[in-house]
């Protein structure tokens, strides 16, 4: 017990240390023979607030100035013997090292030596990259939302998925969602002001734009301060106030929109009707995007109180949004004539929509069933189903024609409204010039939905409200011993629940004691019209599950120790976190109806099904094949987060600076308040079903797993329950972190960096949620216990032996019976990664450089979903093609042994008889059974190449280029393969640019052209600057399921000048189209994806343009218009790739932001 409290006793006896946005002046003084500057005082001081930091060289002449706010600085040095030394103009950005060497000149000391000269911009102190995005590229570059971290994406190594988005403060995966350096999003920590700011995956705040100094995404941190994130560091550094009050306001407004591409074929198309002015409307809707709010900062002034000029700070910001976004689309509803019970049209597109009589089953040869075909493919008026008619009339009429079975068959406009509103507020205090301190609030409020068919059976509304506050505190013990310390809270309460909330069921003809069970059992507030499913997802599903209101309250606590000593600066510190999640998540609390293709397939049980039709007919005739209705509990989890860590940067030259360090951290496992969760599975013991499952199975075995060979050992363990532990799962204590970096200045001009590091991915309660099962009951819909020769449930009464209460962990192994179960691996091992860089950095002069590296990241003990309940491979065909006699095998049915027991009541096993299949599995008495291994691995390889002007004579440009490779195995291909497949990622993309920049046109008073331009003629000409970004990259790789293909992958690609939506690959490769000779109960062998097989890419240009208008010398007018998707390139979403699907090889959607949007605004600065 003692050797397990030792880590956490290590962490306690150590000041703590998290992400870290402020930067370090630091360097070397010497006199001009060479010779090192023992004692000499070194000030920095922030030319905005007047604030100055001293530190005093040591022994080896070394000093360093700390924790400094990203600004402009002036640095000085006094040494009795020798002139003042001052430089100015030196730009420090966030989390810089700047390395500044002095050589002070013999006289006296009265004497001053002042040095206008440029920041050094080579990073010659640590091998860790990423790139800067400073001040004028935050306000300036045009980003549609003003979520100034969406500009992550410009960095090196950072991939996208989707296209190009619209930034919004709400879009909180802006800067943790990307893919970095081959691990994937939501592995990525985002800071603000050096504290955590996230919840979940995602950021949690995004500041407004005019608040943020800056920001730095560091791809690769060899620093082993940095930690809980195995992709990148996002570090947000807000402004603070000056000695001056400053403040913008301003207002940014969007109706204009090009007409969407897909919108534009329907517009044309002859068959949709004549082009009218109302259905220019429908192709383009209405459209608005309003942005506003206000900023001001500056000293703490009380008249006659308190003058906090250079000593006492303060900002606040406030940002409003509104978004009434109404993107187009196509969707598939059912004709009016299907609704009425005429499928005869289907018959035209093949005899494979052929829909089968439910009523005229008989059994048949091989323990199979047999239908008769519904006499024309029309269900006779007498026959449909009063429910099912009421349910079906939500749905809107069909107004294109779509494919020709019918699908696409609704164009329509998606309402998307967004509100949000949010404010923030910091205070910086200077105690002394040892001691200084800040603190920062900040609020949101948002609330968005979704409506896409114009019914009430539709849509979802969603609110979140957030609430941040931390405070940190620097206190200099000495120059060469200093401390900081700081502490967060974050509080974020998400809820998605149907528009249909409240909803009367008994209106559709469902029962009203079916009502009174749900509102005695579960909440209430989770009452919605029903979940339709219709088709397996064929047709537009109907409603959503209740609700999933939730709470996430985080706690953070981190600080830092330094010691400068020599050539040595070491830091010790660590980090502790709690995190707390509250979840309710109703499910299904009105029945969620499923209708897929079970009773209306023909001529056999297990022949190949309609594309489309068959489950709608089903539903029709009043027999859904499926469904549920929830009634579950809430969860209230925890898991607390510890690291610590040494680190010491070593100059062992003047020209070469080591980074050693090492880290540990521990994620601990959940703990659920009321163990309210599963745990394992306990594969040898007996589970208390097995005497009675065994005993009917030996009445009726099967030939290929002899009585004494069948067994069902095993079952579900619980937290807290029957001696298990609380956890769930157990702890994984050896996370032990070595960190390396090399920095090796070459010469003035060139710097030569490289370092290796292990990350671990995070594994707490802001990544993982309890398994409910037991606590959660589902009462599934069972239609039939017989395969449809007699049906026990239908619309009418779709349960009719009422509604289950959980039952918690009372049943013990008895819990689950007979269904599809998941569990969390006892002994899981976090998941790692090794990252390793290597490369240049060069300065070009005007303020400029280019960095060119190599980037390799190995992941190790990846997540890997598990199935351990397949059917055995060796009863699996090996046939490329579809293998009647192999399906007709393990679909046949017997004679169920978990008939008529009462563990099994109310699951797909209840029947009377079973597929062969299952009784071949490992464990029969479960359907499937799944968990995560930590059996994955990754590999990713970049070459990376940067090139950035910083700002000067009105232009700086940044420019990065990533060429990678990326692949994983961290699925399997078979269930019952020994390793998971390994394959191209399907986040690999290969290539990848990004562009930036700012130009001041110059001309116009005080620029290059017309410095003395009269101000009526500088109002017109002067005052204008251009703003621009782009961003290419490959489209994701492809895959086309479990089919038969029969040609060369080669030919399936078409050349760029072929490629269409209609027509994005060749369809006629060799896939074998007909669903008839689909795949089934095989062993797969074409791959999940192929690298050469690509979807779209992302290809998008913003660009804006400003005109400054000065009214006074205070007072500044910015107008502003913003283009967004400045060409209106049309970026396409993935094609479909189901062979037996009519829509095979098309393109019916545009990913991303979608098409070209133009912004006015206006900002006043002050």
């Amino acid at each position: 017990m003692l050797i397990r409290r030792l880590p956490f006793v290590f962490l306690l006896t150590i000041p703590m240390f998290a992400q870290e946005s402020r930067g370090w002046i630091l360097g070397r003084i010497t006199d001009v023979s060479g010779a090192v500057v023992a004692g000499a005082h070194v000030t920095a001081l922030n030319t905005a607030t007047n604030v100055a930091v001293s530190a005093r060289t040591n022994s080896e002449g070394r000093y360093e100035a700390p924790y400094l706010l990203p600004g402009m600085y002036r640095v000085s040095v006094e040494m009795p013997g020798f002139q003042r030394a001052v430089r100015e103009g030196i730009e420090l950005r966030t989390a810089d090292r700047l390395s500044l060497n002095f050589e002070l000149q013999v006289g006296a000391q009265a004497e001053s030596v002042t040095v206008s000269a440029e920041t050094p911009i080579l990073e010659t102190t640590t091998a860790s990259s990423g790139m800067v995005m400073d001040e004028r590229r935050v306000r300036e570059l045009p980003v549609v939302g003003g979520n100034a971290m969406y500009l992550t994406r410009l960095s090196a190594g950072v991939t996208v998925t989707g296209g190009h988005s619209a930034g919004n403060p709400t879009d909180l995966g802006g800067a943790t969602g990307v893919i970095i350096n081959g691990v994937r999003g939501g592995n990525t920590e985002a800071s603000l002001d050096g504290v955590p700011n996230m919840q979940g995956s995602n950021s949690a705040y995004s500041p407004p734009q005019d608040l943020v100094q800056e920001f730095k995404v560091q791809t690769n941190n060899y620093d082993a301060g940095v930690g809980r994130s195995a992709g990148a560091v996002v570090n947000v550094s807000m402004r603070s106030g000056t000695n001056e009050f400053h403040g913008t306001a301003y207002l940014n407004d969007s109706r204009i929109r090009a007409v969407p591409w897909f919108s534009n074929g329907w517009l044309y198309d002859p068959a949709t009707g004549p082009v009218t002015e109302a259905k220019r409307q429908q192709a383009a809707p209405g459209w608005l995007h309003q942005r506003w709010g206000a900023t001001a900062s500056g000293p703490v002034r009380i008249p006659g109180l308190y003058d906090g000029r250079n000593r006492t700070f303060w900002v606040f910001g406030y940002e409003g949004l509104k978004i009434n976004r109404q993107p187009t689309y196509f969707a598939t509803v059912p004709a009016r004539t299907q609704i009425a019970g005429d499928f005869s049209p289907l018959l035209a597109a093949g005899k494979q929509y052929q829909i089968y009589d439910p009523r005229t089953i008989a059994t048949a040869a091989g323990g199979r069933f047999s239908r008769q075909p519904l006499p024309g493919n029309i269900v006779p008026a007498s026959r449909i189903d009063p429910v099912a008619s009421k349910i079906l009339s939500y749905y809107p009429a069909p107004n294109t024609a779509g494919t020709s079975d019918g699908r696409q068959n609704y164009f329509g406009v998606q309402k998307e409204p967004k509100d949000y509103k949010g404010f923030v507020s910091r205070v910086d205090h200077n105690i002394s010039d040892k001691h200084r301190l800040f603190g920062r609030v900040n609020w949101t409020d948002y609330s968005t939905g979704v409506q896409t068919l114009p019914t009430i059976a539709v849509g979802t509304t969603t609110t979140q409200k957030n609430f941040s506050a931390v405070l940190d505190d620097v206190y200099v013990f000495t120059p060469q011993l200093l401390l900081n310390v700081r502490g967060g809270f974050t509080y974020f309460a998400p809820n998605t629940y149907p528009v249909s909330r409240g909803f009367d069921i008994t209106s559709l003809g469902f029962p009203s004691s079916l009502v009174s069970q749900i509102t005695r059992l579960a909440d209430p507030l989770g009452l919605a019209f029903p979940v339709v499913y219709i088709d397996e997802g064929a047709y537009a599903q109907l409603s959503a599950e209740g609700g999933n209101p939730q709470t996430r309250a985080y706690q953070n606590y981190q600080g830092t120790l330094t010691r400068i000593a020599g050539n040595h600066t070491v830091r010790a510190g660590g980090d502790y976190r709690v995190y707390r999640e509250s979840t309710n998540n109703f499910g299904s609390v009105a029945p969620r109806i499923e209708s897929t293709r079970t009773w209306t397939r023909g001529p056999l049980d297990n022949s190949p099904v309609a594309p489309i039709g068959q489950g709608l007919a089903s539903l029709l005739m009043g027999y859904p094949t499926g469904g549920r209705v929830n009634v579950n509990s809430s969860s209230a989890e925890q898991s607390l987060f510890m690291a610590s860590f040494v680190q010491d940067d070593w100059k062992l030259s003047r020209r070469l600076t080591v980074n050693l360090g090492v880290r540990w951290e521990f994620d601990s496992p959940i703990r659920e308040r009321y163990n309210r969760s599963i745990r394992d599975y306990d594969f040898a013991a007996a589970n208390p079903a097995s005497a009675a499952v065994l005993a009917n199975y030996a009445k009726n075995p099967i030939p290929e797993v002899p009585v004494a060979a069948f067994q069902t050992k095993g079952g579900l363990t619980f937290a807290g329950a029957n001696g298990q532990p609380r956890a769930l799962w157990n702890a994984d204590r050896n996370n032990v972190m070595p960190r390396i970096g090399v920095a090796w200045n070459v010469n003035s001009k060139t710097v030569a960096r490289g370092g290796y590091g292990v990350f671990f991915m995070q594994s707490g309660a802001d990544r993982q949620a309890t398994n409910l099962g037991g606590f959660n009951q589902a009462t599934n819909l069972i239609p039939s216990n017989n395969n449809g020769l007699t049906f026990q449930a239908t619309l009418a009464n779709p349960f009719p032996a009422g509604i289950e209460a959980p039952q918690g962990a009372a049943q013990g192994m008895r819990t689950l019976l007979g269904r599809t179960i998941s569990f969390f691996q006892s002994n899981q091992r976090t998941a790692y990664m090794q990252r390793w860089s290597a490369g240049i950095q060069r300065s070009l002069g005007w303020r400029s450089l280019v960095e060119v590296q190599y980037v390799g990241n190995r992941g190790t003990a990846l997540a890997v979903s598990t199935n351990f309940n397949p059917i055995p491979a060796k009863y699996l065909s090996k046939s490329l093609v579809r293998d009647q006699p192999v399906i007709d095998y393990l679909t046949a049915t017997v004679v169920s042994p978990f008939y008529g027991l009462a563990d099994f009541a109310g699951t797909g096993l209840a029947n009377n008889r079973v597929a062969r299949s299952q009784l071949l599995k490992p464990y029969p008495h479960f359907v499937d059974m799944t968990n995560n291994q930590s059996a994955g691995a990754s590999w990713y390889h970049g070459l990376q190449a940067t090139y950035e002007k910083r700002l000067s004579s009105g232009f700086t440009v940044q420019v990065a280029y990533t060429w990678s490779k990326f692949m994983e195995a961290t699925a399997y291909l078979n269930d019952t393969d020994p390793a998971p497949e390994h394959v191209i990622s399907d986040l690999d993309f290969p290539q990848r640019l990004t562009v930036s920049g700012i130009w001041e046109i110059p001309v116009g008073r005080g620029r290059r052209m017309g410095r003395s331009m009269p101000r009526f003629w500088d109002g017109l000409a002067g005052g204008w600057q251009i703003q621009a970004w782009y961003e290419g990259q490959s489209g994701p790789a492809l895959g086309f399921g479990n089919v038969s293909f029969y040609g060369n992958l080669a030919d399936i690609v078409l050349p760029i000048s072929q490629r269409h939506p209609t027509r994005w690959f060749n369809t006629a490769a060799g896939f074998e189209r007909s669903s008839a000779n689909a795949l089934a109960n095989n062993v797969r062998t074409l791959g999940t994806r192929f690298t050469g097989i690509r979807a779209d890419g992302v290809n998008n240009l913003d660009a804006s343009l400003f005109k400054n208008l000065k009214i006074t010398e205070r007072f500044t007018t910015q107008l502003r218009i913003e283009t967004y998707n400045t060409l209106n390139h049309v970026q396409f979403a993935e094609p479909n790739t189901t062979p037996a699907n009519t829509a095979f090889g098309t393109v019916s959607a545009e990913k991303g932001h979608g098409q070209r949007q133009i912004t006015f605004g206006a900002k006043l600065i002050f």
